[in-house]
């Protein structure tokens, strides 16, 4: 009951946050002409119809694009929460249809990487801490050599590491090719008029649905490099503040005590990493979402479609529906996130509970 108390007070605290988000997002189009603001609030370009007369004023005035800022905010909010979010001029669709054409890359690149990243840097982290605290007077090399690599890692910038990578295994190997399938493959499915339907977006799990088990190996055979890419520079930031928070927790008064009183090391670990999950869930939580809200630089230099692409073609289109709605999303998934950290921060640690 207390935890649901809690879910509660979450909650009526995201909804203001999103209010307050979503107020900045719309002062955007302020910028616009209410011309152009009219693809706001339009599902086709009605606007461009040359046989009848220009509707373009009369829905000026339905959406009240004259009236105050607050007034229009309102109005715009009415149309969002009807599930209305305007029309892509530069892709010629619903905003709504675009965004859904673009997510599930970003989607099926994030879910390969976030269980490495996290289950992986975690992993190393606690080995790496364990290995400094047995060995805190002389140093260990194994814990040296950890720090030393995800320092690489992390310093190492995600479009040299990308680049270099397709140098190898494209240009010199040729095992892979840039893209989420091979260009045989992508004829195959672009051409057929039956036999492949998309259910999800995600090829690996398409593959399967459509009983095309070689659409799904060669697309996680082309996700190998952008993971690998992904991962490496986020794992690093994961190991480094899982090592810095299990090594605070094991000079903590409570695991000397522990230790003197001869409890077992295994249990002794076990409530150190318990207690150092706090810092970790938080990085954890901000990673999976920030990889959700499109890793522009990965999905670029391997030519992946994803939601970081769309981005960067509204900003350089100046597509701003598509924007603000892109920019509605990423609030949308960042607040989950942080809801459900805030959630899991409760069973972790009981000290956060109303």
């Amino acid at each position: 009951m207390r935890l649901a108390s809690y879910i509660f007070k979450r909650l009526l605290f995201v909804i203001p946050t999103l209010l307050g988000l979503s107020l900045i997002i719309f002062y955007m189009t302020t910028f616009f002409s209410p011309r152009q603001r009219v693809r706001l609030f339009i599902s086709e370009q009605q606007y461009q119809n040359p046989w009848g007369p220009d509707p373009v004023p009369e829905l000026i005035e339905k959406y009240h694009l004259n009236d105050p800022f607050f007034i229009q905010y309102i109005t715009w909010l009415g149309e969002v929460l009807r599930g209305n979010f305007g029309y892509s001029y530069s892709y010629s669709n619903t905003a709504v249809n675009v965004i859904l054409r673009f997510f599930p890359a970003t989607l099926e690149l994030v879910i390969f990487a976030v269980p490495i990243t996290i289950f992986g840097g975690y992993a190393l982290g606690v080995f790496s801490a364990k290995r400094a605290h047995r060995k805190a007077l002389h140093g260990d090399i194994v814990d040296y050599v950890t720090r030393t690599i995800t320092t690489m890692g992390y310093s190492l910038p995600s479009f040299v590491l990308g680049l270099l990578l397709l140098v190898i295994f494209y240009l010199v190997l040729g095992w892979v090719q840039p893209g989420r399938l091979s260009i045989d493959l992508q004829t195959s499915i672009s051409s057929s008029t039956s036999g492949w339907v998309r259910y999800t977006g995600l090829l690996t799990i398409d593959g399967l649905l459509n009983g095309r088990p070689d659409i799904t190996l060669d697309a996680l055979r082309h996700l190998v490099l952008p993971v690998i890419t992904l991962v490496t520079q986020n794992l690093a930031i994961l190991v480094r503040i899982t090592r810095s928070s299990m090594v605070g927790e094991l000079v903590r008064p409570y695991i000397v005590t522990a230790k003197a009183k001869g409890l077992d090391e295994r249990k002794v670990i076990g409530h150190a990493k318990k207690n150092s999950l706090i810092s970790v869930l938080t990085v954890s939580g901000i990673l999976f979402a920030s990889m959700l809200t499109g890793v522009v630089v990965t999905e670029y230099v391997f030519l992946i479609d994803g939601i970081g692409s769309l981005v960067v073609r509204s900003a350089s289109e100046l597509d701003f529906v598509l924007l603000v709605d892109v920019s509605l999303l990423f609030c949308v998934i960042f607040m989950l996130f942080s809801l459900i950290v805030d959630i899991v921060y409760a069973y972790i640690d009981p000290r956060v509970k109303p």
